[in-house]
């Protein structure tokens, strides 16, 4: 695929990366991230048929419509592009800069432009960037506060930081353990966080408000005594299906009704995850 203009003259302008014969930007540096990214194949065939993902994803999109950015959204860590597609499917310019080969390998197969390297590896002109989208990546980062500041100086006065990350560290579990979590967010905790790096949180939500109860007992509990097996992907491919019956048609009523909610800009006041839309002031 050919990258497009706006991608090209902020890879040009980024210290750390290359352009490569095959027409791919990347960095030659390879920092070890906390992501297994070697499920990365893996997890995005669960991606197109999960209703976590899907549901994510009309999320997100929501809140970028209710705050849009003044230019491209650069997706730190995004994986195999399921976000920034769905952006670039609502209309949006977005873009990936993910580490993992496997990842960049899906970002380019689903279309969707993408630079392979860690971001602490690059380094963007600083003010420089309209957008930026971290999607369940903060907790994989050990010094998130640090991570914060770094965005801070990359975007742009005015610019957007769209930021996902799991909800409640009385929900930790094994998943949180295998998928290279180093904690989980309050809003409370997440908005003091931004403000304190210089943004102003424009607005904050939970989402998955219906999986608290069951999260926390098929996930968190056997945790706490020990029961929970390091997760395989079969297991995480059946637990991303809506079950048959009540209890799935259930969780589809509540899911449209979080995201009509959302969609309107009212919040949903708990869940397994928070979303947060912030400005850098300056």
């Amino acid at each position: 695929m050919t990258n497009p203009d706006w991608m090209e003259n902020w890879c040009v302008g980024t210290g750390g990366i290359r352009k490569q014969p095959s027409g791919e930007w990347s960095s030659d540096n390879a920092t070890e991230v906390s992501f297994p990214i070697d499920v990365q194949t893996e997890l995005a065939r669960i991606e197109d048929a999960s209703y976590w993902f899907a549901h994510r994803n009309k999320i997100i999109a929501n809140v970028v419509d209710l705050f849009p950015p003044s230019g491209p959204i650069v997706d730190v860590g995004g994986g195999n592009g399921f976000v920034a597609r769905g952006l670039i499917q609502r209309g949006y310019h977005a873009m990936v800069v993910e580490p993992g080969e496997l990842g960049t390998a899906t970002c380019r197969v689903r279309g969707v432009p993408v630079v392979r390297a860690a971001f602490q590896d690059i380094d963007p002109p600083k003010a420089g960037t309209a957008a930026i989208g971290l999607f369940d990546v903060l907790e994989h980062i050990e010094d998130d506060v640090s991570a914060l500041r770094r965005m801070e100086e990359t975007l742009k006065v005015g610019g957007m930081l769209y930021l996902a990350v799991p909800a409640y560290q009385r929900l930790w579990s094994q998943e949180d353990i295998d998928g290279g979590h180093y904690r989980r967010y309050s809003l409370s905790g997440l908005a003091k966080r931004l403000q304190e790096c210089g943004f102003s949180v424009e607005y904050q939500t939970y989402f998955f408000a219906s999986l608290v109860l069951p999260m926390f007992v098929l996930r968190t509990l056997p945790t706490m005594i020990g029961q929970r097996p390091k997760v395989n992907m079969t297991q995480t491919a059946s637990e991303h299906r809506l079950p048959k019956g009540m209890i799935g048609d259930w969780l589809g009523r509540s899911f449209d009704k979080e995201e009509r909610a959302i969609r309107s800009g009212r919040t949903v006041s708990f869940g397994t995850s928070c979303l947060i839309a912030a400005r850098k002031i300056g």
